[in-house]
């Protein structure tokens, strides 16, 4: 009886470890082709790279985000200015966690303005989720079948570009993760070294995020629907640009 209980203790060991090391793993591998992450964690930290993230305006760290802290947006003047991040890619996965509302139509969740190569992701005057890309065509900030986004709910907004489409993603709790795709080419573009996290600075300054905004991450590849998905329900934590190590088991969800 004595050995039984021994090796269905050491079976059920084998078998958790096993589970761990999968999750392990494949959060592991979501980390490649990241370029740029503020987690936001009470401050501007770039965890991938060097480009420190700032607050403007009405913008305040605080405790209560999705992942530990995060920053807080006054809908008016508050934003997160980062300096010194630009890429150049045609593939682009760009995320976000926002709990809040919309100043008015085409806020910015993340905004790089530089015309005409304008990089975007926001939400339309149809509360929907979209981008800009392609020198600013309107096959693209035009697209207005994304996914809604909720009012004052924690939601994880994601884009992905790729060469033939763009696939716009919303993660709720409640309504787990919806997606619509917008079937067009997509060309190379650089995103400028005036990136903007809650805020487009265009038209009238009042495309602003009131609310919560956590997790930032941009990748310089397309994650598939099961990164987007273990992204939203498990998180990403790394140390830094040469040691990408995710942190297990220290992820607190608020």
């Amino acid at each position: 009886m004595r050995g039984k209980l021994i090796f269905l203790g050491i079976y059920t060991s084998l078998l958790m470890f096993f589970v761990l090391f999968i999750n392990v793993s494949v959060l592991a591998g979501i980390k490649d082709g990241l370029v740029g992450y503020w987690p936001l964690d009470e401050n501007g930290k770039d965890l991938a790279g060097k480009s420190e993230g700032k607050l403007e305006g009405g913008a305040k760290w605080v405790k209560n985000g999705r992942f530990k802290g995060a920053v807080e947006l006054d809908g008016t003047t508050g934003c997160v200015s980062i300096k010194g991040f630009t890429l150049t890619t045609i593939e682009l996965t760009a995320v976000a966690w926002v709990n809040g509302w919309i100043q008015g139509p085409w806020a910015g969740i993340m905004c790089s303005r530089n015309d005409p190569t304008t990089f975007w992701v926001g939400i339309t005057d149809q509360n929907t989720l979209s981008y800009v890309w392609n020198n600013n065509s309107d096959k693209t900030w035009g697209w207005r079948q994304g996914p809604m986004l909720p009012q004052d709910e924690w939601a994880m907004t994601a884009i992905t570009i790729d060469k033939d489409k763009a696939v716009a993603y919303i993660y709720t709790d409640a309504k787990k993760l919806q997606s619509a795709v917008n079937k067009i080419e997509h060309i190379e573009q650089t995103i400028a070294d005036n990136l903007k996290i809650g805020r487009d600075e265009c038209c009238g300054d009042n495309r602003h995020i009131k609310g919560i905004m956590d997790e930032v991450m941009i990748f310089n590849r397309v994650l598939s629907e099961n990164e987007i998905l273990q992204l939203a329900t498990k998180g990403l934590a790394v140390e830094n640009k040469d040691k990408l190590t995710i942190k297990w088991g220290e992820i607190k969800q608020q």
